[in-house]
């Protein structure tokens, strides 16, 4: 059996179905080992995962003097913050992994697409892995029609372009400053690292029914469908006799604090007087009483069972995360989808294509506007006709099953066909990766 690494953004979004596929794996006579900050070793222990701290503070006080947080949202200043604080993560991983697989024993790793240092560490410890998309593939573009997008600035167009070229596409500064590391230790560009060392399998749980028609794919690439398993999710108290049996409205805006408020008021007023009961997520980021008093009394908590309140949804308003759209259809529930950034409105642009979703921009939103989408929703069988089908064709698909299946079996076919390497010894590659780090401290530049 294998020991694999896990290497996952620690965001919500991202660590829920890769502990999903974790406990896939687990059940199947496999280790994993989740390599992440402190404070998720509770969570990863419950859930039956090894765990081994990676701790942070090593690049973040290297570079403090370099990326204290501008007070503009919306600047140069703050693109310029953000690439250095991605450099400065790519920094510290590189610097903590490859001793802490060695340690562990690791010998395979499943690493989230977002993982941007994983193939380089993979590559240095000659170690075979998987990627894994927990939304649209980065490689496909997260496109969306203008009447979706929100409207930006000059500057945060900007901004958001050259993260997505420098991140999601690893061009770029990002790109620039890997590869600095990575030429000191011999490699190559992580441009070539499709040619060098490859993954074995991509794999997304996003399910090919709800992507767009795509007539060349790589061979190595793998649609499975959601990684969902109420088993993994921590047991959250919920107030269910609150819930007075009128049709349920459920909405959820993800984890992020970067939600103004507002919406939240503007969807309880929408909400208010339609005769349906409302009940607010906020996604263990905020205070409820922050909320109180809002029109037509609607539950708020802090975080929600949202498995089990799908259960009882007649609709959903989200922000378009994958995941909530996922769980969501896989309950087949229709939704009425306001998204922000990043895959959001391309994923929201997939649901008005499938007609599972009434889609509002950023700057249409007002309570009429909510409300109004509400009640199409509601009265329109066809959205409910169209989650159905989508539900229909997404409960088959054995998401989880699958992707174990081909870690399974590419993992399998790796090892038949490549003869074990010869490993450079653990204190070569470490000292060579600590002595490159040191050299690079003083001049990692994005410039």
């Amino acid at each position: 059996m294998a020991h694999f690494g896990l290497l996952s953004y620690k965001g919500t979004g991202h660590l829920n179905p890769l502990i999903s596929l974790s406990r896939q794996l687990i059940a199947r006579g496999h280790k994993v080992t989740l390599f992440q900050s402190p404070e998720l070793e509770l969570r990863a222990r419950e859930q039956g995962l090894d765990f081994f701290p990676i701790e942070t503070s090593h690049s973040a006080d290297i570079k403090q003097h370099r990326t204290r947080k501008p007070t503009s949202s919306a600047s140069l200043v703050e693109i310029r913050y953000r690439l250095h604080r991605i450099s400065s993560e790519m920094e510290t991983f590189l610097h903590a992994y490859p001793p802490a697989l060695r340690a562990t024993g690791v010998d395979t790793l499943i690493m989230g697409e977002i993982s941007l240092t994983g193939p380089t560490v993979a590559e240095l410890l000659r170690l075979p892995y998987f990627i894994v998309s927990t939304s649209i593939p980065h490689n496909f573009g997260w496109h969306a029609p203008r009447s979706i997008l929100s409207t930006t600035s000059w500057t945060e167009g900007l901004q958001k372009k050259l993260l997505e070229v420098s991140v999601l596409h690893m061009n770029g500064p990002v790109l620039w400053s890997l590869d600095r590391l990575r030429k000191r230790v011999g490699l190559a560009s992580a441009r070539n690292i499709a040619k060098t060392h490859p993954e074995l399998a991509h794999i997304t749980q996003w399910p090919q029914c709800l992507d767009d028609q795509r007539f060349t794919l790589p061979t190595n690439f793998f649609y499975t469908g959601p990684f969902v398993n109420d088993m993994a999710r921590p047991s959250i108290d919920f107030p269910w006799e609150k819930l007075d049996g009128r049709p349920l409205v459920y909405a959820s805006l993800g984890t992020t604090r970067k939600n103004d408020a507002s919406i939240f008021h503007r969807i309880a007023q929408a909400c208010s007087g339609l005769g349906m009961q409302l009940v607010i997520t906020l996604g263990g980021r905020r205070d409820p009483s922050i909320l109180g008093g809002l029109p037509g009394d609607p539950v708020v908590v802090g975080n929600a069972p949202q498995l089990e309140l799908l259960k009882s949804a007649a609709i959903v308003i989200t922000h378009a995360g994958p995941n909530t759209v996922l769980e969501t259809l896989l309950h087949g529930k229709p939704m009425v989808a306001l998204p922000m950034t990043l895959d959001q409105p391309a994923v929201a642009a997939r649901l008005a294509k499938a007609g599972a979703a009434v889609v509002l921009s950023e700057q249409y939103r007002s309570v009429k506007d909510i409300r109004d989408a509400l009640l199409k929703v509601r009265d329109d069988p066809r959205y409910h006709e169209a989650s159905i089908k989508l539900q229909t064709q997404m409960l088959p698909l054995r998401g989880l099953e699958r992707a174990a299946e081909i870690i399974e079996q590419s993992l399998a076919s790796h090892h038949r066909s490549v003869p074990p390497a010869q490993d450079l010894p653990f204190t070569d590659t470490q000292t060579a990766i600590h002595n490159v780090l040191e050299r690079e401290t003083a001049n990692l530049s994005l410039a």
